[in-house]
C-alpha cells in the first residue's frame, strides 16, 4: 500500500455527538491529518459550502438525518460550491439498507458504522484515493456512478471528476493546477445539468400526455407536469454560468415550456379535458427546448432516448402494480389468525422513481 500523506488534506467532520467527532478528529490526527475541523451541526457547517470545502467530509446520519442529506445534495448540486467533489463518508451508528439507499441517491460515497477502528477509517479513505467511483450527471443527481446495470435510452457518461484527496495524499497537488481541474469539471457539470434538465422536462411531457388526454386527466399524469417548473427553474438559472454561447433562445423555449406547463396543470387540476392543441403544442415546445439547449445533436435521436425512458418507466410501474396485486391476493389468501406472518415481496411497494437514465 502506497504511503499516503495526509499532512495537507482538509478535513471535517459533522457530529452532533462531541465524543465521537473526538474520536474521529484523534484517528485522522494518527494518520497523518493536520487539519481537521469539528462541527456539531449541519447548519454550523454550512459555509463550507460557499467558501471553504475540504477534500474529506465525515458526515453523521444520527442526528439531524434530513440535514445531513440535505447537505449532501447542496454540496453536489447547487451552483457555486468551490469543491462540489469533495469526498463525502457518512458516519452512523445503526446502519440500514434503507439509510445505505439515502446515502447513495444523494450523491454520498461511502457510508461507515460506528464504532470504527483506525485501519477501517484508513481504508475506506486510501478506497477514495484508490478506487472511488466516477460521477455521473443527471437532472436531479451529481454524484458517484450508482448504476448497477444499463437503464433504457442513451447512457449518461461518466465523469472523471477532480479528487483532491488523491491529489494532495500523493504528492500531485498544485493551487493552480487544481482551480483548473476543479472549473473545468465544475463547467462540465453545468453544461450536462442544462442537457439533462432539457431531456427530463420532455420525458415528463412525453409521460403526461396520455394521461392529460383523458376525459378526467389522471392523477399521476398531472403530477409529472408540475414536476416540469423544478427543472426548468434549475436549467435556467445555470444559464450565463458558463461562457458557451447565446443563452437568450434557451431561455425563451424554456420560460414558454414553463408558462403552458402550468396552464396545462391548472386546466388538468380543475377535473375538465386539457385541449389537444395545448398538450400538442407541450410536446413540441418541450422537444423545442432540446434542440435549443443542444443544437449540435439530432433532435430524432433525443425523441427516441425520451420514447425509449418512457417505456421503460411504463414497464416498471406495471412490474410494481403487478408485485402489489400479487401480494394482496397472496394476503387475503391467508387465514385471519395467520395474517400477521405475510409479508409483500421486497420492494414491492417502492416508489417509481424517474426513467431516465440515472447516477
Amino acid at each position: 500500500m502506497p504511503d499516503y500523506d495526509f499532512s495537507q488534506v482538509d478535513a471535517a467532520i459533522i457530529d452532533s455527538q462531541l465524543n465521537t467527532a473526538r474520536v474521529f478528529r484523534d484517528v485522522l490526527i494518527r494518520l497523518g491529518f493536520r487539519r481537521v475541523e469539528l462541527f456539531d451541526s449541519v447548519r454550523a457547517a454550512a459555509g463550507l459550502l460557499n467558501a471553504a470545502m475540504p477534500d474529506l467530509v465525515l458526515l453523521d446520519a444520527d442526528g439531524e438525518d434530513s440535514e445531513a442529506f440535505r447537505f449532501i445534495r447542496a454540496l453536489r448540486n447547487e451552483p457555486g460550491v468551490p469543491n462540489p467533489f469533495a469526498c463525502v463518508i457518512v458516519t452512523t451508528w445503526a446502519p440500514t439498507p434503507a439509510l445505505l439507499t439515502r446515502v447513495t441517491n444523494v450523491g454520498g460515497d461511502d457510508l461507515l458504522m460506528k464504532p470504527v477502528s483506525p485501519k477501517q477509517v484508513r481504508d475506506r479513505i486510501v478506497s477514495l484515493i484508490e478506487a472511488r467511483k466516477g460521477f455521473v450527471v443527471t437532472a436531479d443527481y451529481t454524484g458517484p456512478d450508482r448504476r448497477k446495470s444499463p437503464r433504457e435510452g442513451a447512457q449518461v457518461p461518466v465523469l472523471d471528476a477532480p479528487n483532491t484527496l488523491r491529489l494532495k495524499a500523493a504528492g500531485q497537488w498544485t493551487q493552480s493546477g487544481a482551480r483548473m481541474l476543479l472549473n473545468e469539471a465544475i463547467a462540465n457539470v453545468t453544461i450536462q445539468k442544462r442537457l439533462r434538465a432539457s431531456i427530463q422536462v420532455a420525458f415528463l411531457v412525453e409521460f403526461a400526455l396520455d394521461g392529460l388526454a383523458r376525459p378526467v386527466p389522471d392523477r399521476m399524469a398531472i403530477d409529472h407536469v408540475g414536476r416540469i417548473g423544478g427543472f426548468l427553474d434549475d436549467l435556467l438559472r445555470r444559464l450565463g454560468l458558463v461562457d458557451d454561447g447565446d443563452h437568450a433562445p434557451v431561455e425563451a423555449v424554456a420560460r414558454a415550456v414553463k408558462t403552458l406547463a402550468d396552464k396545462v396543470r391548472a386546466a388538468a387540476e380543475r377535473g375538465g379535458p386539457v385541449p389537444a392543441e395545448d398538450r400538442e403544442q407541450l410536446q413540441a415546445l418541450s422537444r423545442a427546448l432540446m434542440q435549443a439547449v443542444d443544437p449540435d445533436r439530432p433532435l430524432e435521436a433525443m425523441t427516441r432516448e425520451v420514447s425509449a425512458a418512457v417505456t421503460g418507466y411504463r414497464s416498471r410501474l406495471e412490474q410494481i402494480a403487478q408485485a402489489k396485486a400479487a401480494a394482496a391476493a397472496a394476503l387475503s389468501a391467508v387465514p385471519a389468525d395467520d395474517a400477521s406472518v405475510s409479508a409483500p415481496p421486497p420492494g414491492a411497494g417502492d416508489q417509481a422513481s424517474s426513467a431516465l437514465p440515472a447516477g
